[in-house]
């Protein structure tokens, strides 16, 4: 991935990446509010060695302390002072635990040895400090005098007692926070570029039409309304929905001035891409340019057309190529007449079979007589063979593909299939593309409008406010053709 393909994974995908953002400083936030209070308080010890008034003595007894002031920061460590601090003090607390509330350090080039001590009291922290340096000076005189002598050649010296602490060194709510912003940005976008190394769905249009070899010639965004409404009311007037496919239909009369393709197959891969919705949207804006236009149900398995248009369901296609009707005896007008509608009729028991008959074929030069284009709605290419089969029967196949749904092989296997019968793939439709993956996937807005307010009593027509909302968002236009 390059940086552009790293800044349009995180625009979109942000909320994910700010979500881990968050929860890393919550996180932080309550681990610190949960940590026990810790409180140091020092105290500063001097190493020395008797006086002398030779001054070459005299430096060979400060070379002497600094060798010796190294090791002193390990006894101050050590359990054996511990155990006196314990004695001396009698607390609650063990040697073991003591010792590793004890860190000691050297001041550089000095002779000064420093000790700290942690603990949640303040108050004990200071009382155990001063008493280390007490008892710190009494262990070396014991371990530094020689036997039979009554003076030790190194005497340590408390030089400054310890203070008490008034404000804890740990936790840092600050240093937490700090850290924890660090890793949870370092997280987030690291999840969101793993998300989408690992998603092998199609999103952009330059990749699918890489996978295909077809040019993208639409894109629909998401609507949650659409399914719930009537299609042909919402593909009225300015809607998104509306201009979408028209985008579609100027596109597929511009595949081929000369001969542009009058009889279109609608599939998909697989189900719930949208292919029914995006064949009865595509007739009906057909239909309102003043074409006639016959759209057929010619997913045999799972018909939805009639369904989705509210009207008779129980003869049709089959029944036709069965030869127990004729077409007008079945075809069904829908508002002004130019546009009809071919139910499904009975399902039967071998529907390949009959999509690829010659009265099939037959039907289809028929449709095409009458009719300026003729639209079929087939089944999905990857689970059964009836889009394949209706796909060489006709002019071409227009493939529909959902944002962020449909993988990439799906996508390569159904183009492929379709070449493998010599099925002329028109182009792609990249259905439900989310409102923000618009903007994130490079999906450009072409124009704006303002949408019409209904018609009042008296006929005048006002309009709409020129503040755009949800509902009356710029409609998408994807850049058609192939990459090179």
């Amino acid at each position: 991935m390059n940086l552009q393909e790293y800044l349009r994974a995180i625009r979109a995908h942000w909320v994910l990446a700010l979500s881990i953002f968050l929860l890393a400083l919550a996180t932080a936030g309550v681990i610190t509010w949960q940590t026990t209070p810790l409180y140091a308080a020092s105290t500063r010890l001097f190493v020395s060695t008797p006086g002398s008034d030779d001054s070459a003595a005299a430096y060979q007894g400060n070379l002497f302390s600094q060798q010796r002031v190294t090791s002193y920061a390990e006894l101050i460590e050590g359990d054996r002072l511990a155990i006196r601090v314990v004695d001396a003090l009698d607390i609650d607390i063990t040697p073991d635990s003591l010792s590793s509330a004890i860190t000691a350090s050297v001041v550089p080039e000095t002779v000064i040895l420093q000790a700290t001590i942690t603990d949640p009291s303040p108050e004990r922290a200071q009382l155990i400090a001063d008493t280390v340096g007490v008892e710190f000076a009494a262990f070396v005189t014991e371990l530094e005098t020689p036997p039979g002598q009554d003076v030790a050649s190194v005497t340590v010296t408390v030089v400054e007692s310890a203070r008490l602490p008034t404000s804890p060194v740990s936790p840092s709510l600050i240093r937490n926070l700090g850290v924890a912003a660090v890793l949870g940005l370092i997280a987030g976008i690291g999840l969101v570029v793993l998300r989408e190394q690992l998603d092998n769905t199609v999103k952009e249009t330059d990749e699918v039409e890489e996978i295909a070899d077809a040019a993208v010639i639409g894109g629909v965004l998401y609507d949650s309304d659409f399914a719930k409404k009537p299609i042909a009311r919402q593909l009225r007037g300015q809607s998104r929905s509306a201009e979408a496919f028209r985008q579609i239909r100027t596109n597929l009369q511009f595949l081929n001035i000369d001969n542009p393709p009058r009889v279109l197959v609608i599939s998909s891969s697989v189900p719930g891409e949208g292919k029914t919705t995006t064949a009865i949207s595509l007739a009906v804006v057909l239909a309102q340019s003043g074409q006639r236009v016959a759209l057929v149900e010619g997913d045999l398995r799972r018909p939805r057309v009639t369904k989705y248009l509210d009207i008779v369901s129980g003869t049709g296609l089959t029944n036709v190529l069965a030869g127990a009707a004729s077409l007008e005896d079945v075809l069904q007008p829908l508002g002004d007449g130019k546009l009809t509608v071919l139910g499904s009729g009975p399902t039967p028991p071998n529907p390949s079979e009959m999509l690829g008959s010659a009265h099939m074929r037959q039907l289809i030069t028929e449709l095409r007589e009458i009719n300026d284009y003729v639209v079929i709605d087939s089944s999905p290419l990857l689970p059964v063979t009836d889009g394949a089969v209706l796909g060489a029967l006709c002019d071409g196949v227009v493939l529909v593909t959902r944002h962020g749904t449909t993988k990439r092989e799906q996508l390569r296997q159904s183009a492929q299939m379709l070449r493998s019968v010599d099925a002329n793939l028109l182009g792609i439709v990249l259905n439900m593309v989310p409102l923000k993956s618009a903007t994130a996937y490079g999906y450009g807005y072409g124009y704006s409008y303002v949408a019409d307010k209904p018609v009042s009593n008296d006929g005048a027509r006002r309009k709409a406010s020129k503040h755009q909302t949800a509902d009356t968002a710029p409609v998408p236009v994807l850049r058609t053709g192939r990459r090179s």
